[in-house]
């Protein structure tokens, strides 16, 4: 067999996604996909292409670039359904479209009425090829907590417990967890933080599972009076996703934890190291958590003292050059910039769900307890 030149295309691929494979999920492994991506569509290569595609896809999903996944997903899902590249599988293809549908949502300028036609483009694609439509009866779920349609969300939810599993649905971790964000979201936190334990300890574990479920049961577990519970699975928990680029809605959680429970100094660092990925973040909806969860923390730290020197970065709107910040000024700024996005969303939600969240998040003051780390 000949062997390939060093130039040739192929192995200029083989090489890129080999050494992006190795690499944690971040933007340098995105790059690396992105270069194989672009050879392949220089060399008008189908195959590659969509095969550098789907090492895009999973680098996207885990690196912090949903709208990079979407975009990349809607070349492979036209690639498949013009039957251009025979070796298209369509488990594969149909997987991650769930992770779209999760992804999109999260976009205020795509609308209402986009969303529900993709989940039924979804559910028809997914009847034909497995006969269960388990798994998007989850993503609409998911779809309908994201835009605050909690009437939706219920009836699905109830749809989905009495549906069986099938080779298409999430793992098990994962499915748990949904159920778990669900009655949180809904206010059954009893039962929420019962079944989050239950999946802490059960040893269950994929890609984001427990690693979201620690930080998702911190505030609540504040509410009903286990700081000390709550911050051992702060201590578990936030090794766990401090380097995770996607985890921009749990920093958030864990940051604001801290603050309430007088651990200001370790609040504040957690503000510094994460707000300039934050500021750079392409997830609209996850910046719009963290900065709810910003807030909450300034607001935690300003009854404690008037004035704080902070490391924020430049360009950041927040940004003082001389790094001296009066708390109540910065946590106004905070709540103008939340409450923006918010209406952002709930103008395509036809709602009020996000604004009523950033009224909300002060609320948690009153929860707070000192808890020695």
């Amino acid at each position: 067999m000949k062997r390939p030149k060093a130039n040739d295309h192929t192995d200029q691929i083989d090489r890129l996604l080999t050494q992006a494979e190795a690499l944690p999920h971040g933007a340098t492994r995105i790059d690396l996909c992105e270069e194989a991506v672009r050879i392949a569509d220089m060399h008008n290569d189908t195959a590659l292409a969509y095969r550098s595609r789907q090492e895009l896809m999973d680098a996207a999903c885990f690196g912090g670039r949903p709208d990079l996944l979407i975009v990349t997903f809607s070349w492979c899902l036209s690639v498949f359904d013009r039957g251009e590249e025979s070796a298209v599988a369509p488990y594969e293809l149909l997987w991650r479209m769930k992770w779209v549908m999760g992804a999109i949502a999260k976009f205020p300028d795509v609308k209402l009425e986009t969303l529900h036609a993709m989940l039924d483009d979804m559910e028809r694609r997914f009847r034909d090829y497995s006969g269960s439509i388990q798994p998007v009866v989850g993503m609409r779920r998911t779809v309908a907590q994201q835009t605050g349609d909690y009437k939706t969300a219920a009836a699905v939810h109830k749809q989905f417990m009495r549906l069986p599993r099938s080779f298409l649905s999430d793992c098990l971790a994962c499915e748990l967890n949904g159920h778990v964000g669900y009655w949180l979201d809904i206010g059954k936190n009893v039962l929420g933080l019962r079944k989050g334990e239950e999946l802490i300890d059960s040893g269950m574990r994929c890609a984001k599972v427990p690693d979201s479920t620690y930080a998702d049961v911190l505030l609540p577990l504040l509410r009903v009076g286990r700081g000390e519970d709550a911050m051992r699975y702060h201590k578990k928990g936030y090794p766990l996703i401090r380097r995770d680029v996607s985890a921009v809605w749990h920093w958030g959680e864990h940051m604001a934890f801290l603050a309430l429970t007088g651990n200001s100094a370790r609040a504040v660092k957690l503000l510094e190291a994460h707000l300039p990925t934050v500021e750079a973040s392409h997830d609209p909806l996850g910046s719009l958590a963290f900065f709810r969860n910003m807030l909450l923390t300034i607001e935690v730290l300003a009854e404690r003292k008037e004035k704080m020197k902070l490391r924020l970065p430049a360009g950041s709107p927040f940004a003082r050059a001389e790094g001296d910040y009066v708390l109540a000024d910065l946590a106004a700024e905070v709540r103008k910039r939340a409450v923006v996005l918010s209406r952002q969303f709930d103008r395509r939600n036809g709602n009020s769900h996000h604004e009523r969240l950033v009224d909300k998040a002060g609320k948690f003051r009153k929860w707070a307890a000192a808890i020695p780390y």
